[in-house]
């Protein structure tokens, strides 16, 4: 893979604009630009700035047998650890948190299933007790009795809704944080994965979304050198992540607060 592509590949995985990404290195959005589309070659200078900003290595940019299409690969260039820091990284605290995917439409699902369920049931009762050889009526009763049955048959829809509902959301990992890295996972697929590696050392603040609660809310997340934070995803108990983050080190030093 060429040098273009990987510049291009890595600098949206770090989610940086091309204006962005020219500020830290210290040239025009212009020059980004051409790079990434192989109108011009950067220098060994500017390479060796691209990866310092971007936190890869040299070698990852250089090697053209390095194809960051693949989305280890790619994972892994991001991750750019050596060895002294893989050791950090392994003895370190790990944070994981839960996505909070509650919406109107889960609430909806369980109203509108008991409703339907109430509404055919007293059909059924009413039809039945006013049935004195009327056809029409003992046709409506069959009919509304068979769709109790079949939404009788489907309760297992409306209570997984609302376990769904008790717990948050779904039991499945978002994030972690760790002492070199913030990780955000993403979608993936088999070309691109969309998972993005923050160094530690490159953020600035961590702080509660507008709306955040208790429970559930965004976080904004301050980088060096980027005008516009990054904001996760709508997250469970979002001050806990805050809080790790501001107390890493004790975390790690003494992660049962002894």
């Amino acid at each position: 893979m060429n040098l273009s592509e990987k510049i291009s590949i890595i600098r949206k995985a770090r989610r940086y604009t091309q204006e962005e990404l020219g500020n830290i290195i210290g040239v025009s959005r212009q020059a980004v630009s051409d790079w990434e589309k192989g109108k011009f070659e950067p220098t060994l200078d500017s390479i060796r700035a691209i990866a310092e900003a971007l936190n890869v290595s040299y070698d990852t940019l250089l090697n053209e047998k390095v194809d960051l299409s693949n989305k280890d690969t790619l994972n892994v260039a991001l991750k750019n650890l050596d060895d002294d820091t893989k050791g950090k990284v392994n003895n370190s605290f790990r944070y994981i948190i839960r996505e909070y995917n509650i919406t109107k439409k889960n609430y909806l699902k369980v109203i509108i299933h008991f409703s339907l369920l109430g509404i055919f049931a007293l059909a059924t009762l009413i039809c039945s007790l006013l049935n004195k050889d009327n056809q029409i009526l003992y046709i409506f009763a069959i009919f509304s009795g068979s769709i109790c049955i079949v939404l009788l048959g489907t309760l297992s829809i409306p209570i997984h809704e609302i376990k769904k509902i008790r717990r948050g959301g779904n039991d499945y990992s978002f994030g972690t944080l760790s002492q070199t890295h913030f990780v955000i996972i993403g979608w993936s697929d088999n070309k691109f994965d969309r998972t993005v590696y923050i160094p530690v050392s490159e953020i600035e603040s961590m702080e509660l979304g507008k709306d955040a609660t208790k429970k559930h809310g965004t976080v904004i997340v301050k980088i060096k050198g980027r005008s516009k934070p990054l904001v996760t995803n709508d997250i469970v108990e979002p001050q806990k992540l805050i809080d790790v983050f501001n107390n890493l080190e004790t975390f790690i030093e003494s992660p049962n607060g002894k």
